[in-house]
């Protein structure tokens, strides 16, 4: 247990703010108290009491991405000279699977561990605490850095949330996925991702079988318009914007305008490496850059969107709350250098290195010295860049040079990690073109970890269809370095070089 002093960002529905306030962590990783909302609460006589140093906020919750991709650079396909209008078209691009599909299957495959612990740390130097994206592989890693939100069980036995990345095309589909609503399960779903009006259907699918309720969780929704918002708000479901994804691939984003008017709940998802951002706190600067042209949300109404906006979609089905400081809630909280006189611009203008320290279930995971030292000893250094901090893995053997060293391993003999993940690959591809439910994993050795395929993987269903499973593993891969961890000019460049997005997202260069 450990107590946090400083000014607290409570992210309650009133938008209490405490200067000079306090963050009581107990060891069951739940907050015992806020003051001076709450009274002290007893046996925190000789716990470790920290000045902050910076403005205290909940962890940010990133609803949307898909971890197993995000080694990987930003992504163009050179023939394209128009904006994509459909989710349906770019995974068939001519250079989509051996520059995304194929090297991030081989990581996941033969490096499946590292991979993970890589692309948590990515997240977690920006502040995430919670993350969605990581369809399990056949056993999970000992310590998570970050909350998986697909299957998180909070200490139960419980499958809380049902995912679907591949957009279910029927009733048949989806009725899986209805029967969880219908048991009070939650569903996070992509939808009408695009600007094809005739997405609409895939939302319509889903009023169809009765899941447009307070448990749903709809991504994208590019093509939506403001009868399926008014829909939206009727069941209390919640909308997940990744303006930088829409932008990049589409030239246009989800009409937030008329949802925010009809009273949707709106979320930020920062998406994957190759069409999105390095992690959710420079989502939040994507979506103010959009906000600066629209004037539609207050800066609070920007930070709720990966604070408490989603918690109160997770919470609904999670039994503990979450995204709000406040006694009995998930201690899962950052600690971020104020940088503006405005609460809630600090944290909207933070960088990587304005995150003093990241705190998940109650356990110091990331953070600068002053702050790490006494409350997760056994941490190690990492250092991108001119970024030095202490980082806690659960696990004495791993430290970020290690990961790196186990990644590198794969790109320099990417044939030799295919063999030696042959297995895991005819399994994957065994059920093809269901390739990617975790039941793929079932024909895997019991003491393999690998991350699962959760976007589309062409070669898996042509390799399938030419010659069957035993010809799964790709023949010639090429493994680019992962990216690096801090967003810097390299990538800034990459994003000036797209023309979709008409050069509104070059101005993220100018929070740098």
């Amino acid at each position: 247990m450990f107590v946090l002093r400083g000014t607290v960002v409570t992210m309650r529905p009133d938008g209490q703010i405490l200067p000079g306030g306090a963050v009581y962590v107990g060891d069951d990783g739940l907050i015992a108290a806020v003051t001076p909302i709450d009274a002290i609460p007893a046996g925190f006589e000789n716990a470790v009491q920290l000045a902050a140093g910076g403005l205290i906020y909940p962890g940010l919750i990133d609803l949307h991405n898909h971890l197993m991709y995000n080694s990987l650079p930003l992504w163009t396909e050179p023939a394209r000279k128009k904006p994509w209008t459909s989710h349906n078209q770019w995974g068939g691009a001519p250079t989509y699977s051996a520059q995304i599909s194929q090297p991030a299957r081989l990581l996941g495959a033969a490096a499946g561990r590292a991979l993970l612990r890589y692309v948590e740390t990515r997240a977690i130097i920006g502040g995430t605490t919670s993350i969605q994206g990581n369809p399990r592989g056949a056993v999970p890693p000992d310590n998570d850095l970050i909350r998986n939100i697909d299957s998180e069980k909070l200490g139960t036995h419980d499958d809380f949330i049902r995912v679907s990345t591949l957009v279910a095309d029927s009733k048949e589909a989806l009725a899986p996925y209805a029967a969880a609503v219908a048991a009070g399960r939650g569903f996070i779903a992509h939808s009408a991702e695009g600007s094809d009006p005739k997405l609409r259907s895939e939302f319509q699918l889903l009023e169809a079988v009765d899941v447009v309720k307070p448990q749903l969780v709809a991504i994208h929704g590019g093509a939506l318009n403001a009868d399926d918002f008014a829909a939206m708000r009727a069941g209390n479901s919640t909308l997940v914007w990744s303006p930088f994804s829409n932008l990049w691939l589409y030239g246009a984003t989800a009409d937030v305008r008329t949802a925010h008017a009809a009273g949707v709940r709106l979320c930020l998802g920062s998406d994957w490496g190759p069409s999105g951002t390095r992690n959710v706190l420079w989502e939040l600067k994507v979506a103010d850059l959009w906000n600066k042209t629209q004037s539609v949300f207050t800066d609070e109404e920007l930070v709720r969107m990966l604070t408490s906006n989603p918690g109160d979609a997770l919470s609904g089905v999670w039994p503990r709350p979450l995204g709000r400081l406040e006694r009995g809630a998930l201690a899962d909280l950052i600690v971020v250098r104020r940088s503006d006189p405005d609460f809630y611009r600090s944290l909207i203008v933070a960088r990587e290195a304005d995150i003093r320290l990241v705190v998940v279930g109650g356990r110091a995971r990331y953070g600068v010295p002053s702050l790490m030292n006494p409350l997760a000893p056994a941490a190690t250094r990492i250092k991108t860049g001119k970024l030095s901090r202490f980082i806690d893995y659960g696990d004495s053997s791993v430290t970020f040079s290690t990961v790196l060293a186990d990644l590198e391993k794969v790109r320099q003999d990417p044939a030799g990690a295919a063999a030696r993940a042959a297995t895991t690959f005819a399994a994957l591809a065994a059920d093809a073109p269901e390739a990617f439910s975790p039941n793929a994993t079932a024909a895997l050795p019991a003491d393999t970890f690998v991350l699962l395929p959760d976007m589309p993987a062409p070669e898996l269903e042509d390799q399938f269809r030419r010659r069957g499973p035993a010809g799964a593993t790709p023949a010639a891969v090429v493994v680019p370095p992962p990216e690096p961890l801090v967003t810097g000019a390299a990538w800034f460049d990459a994003v000036d070089a797209n023309p979709f997005h008409q050069g509104l997202l070059s101005g993220l260069r100018a929070y740098a």
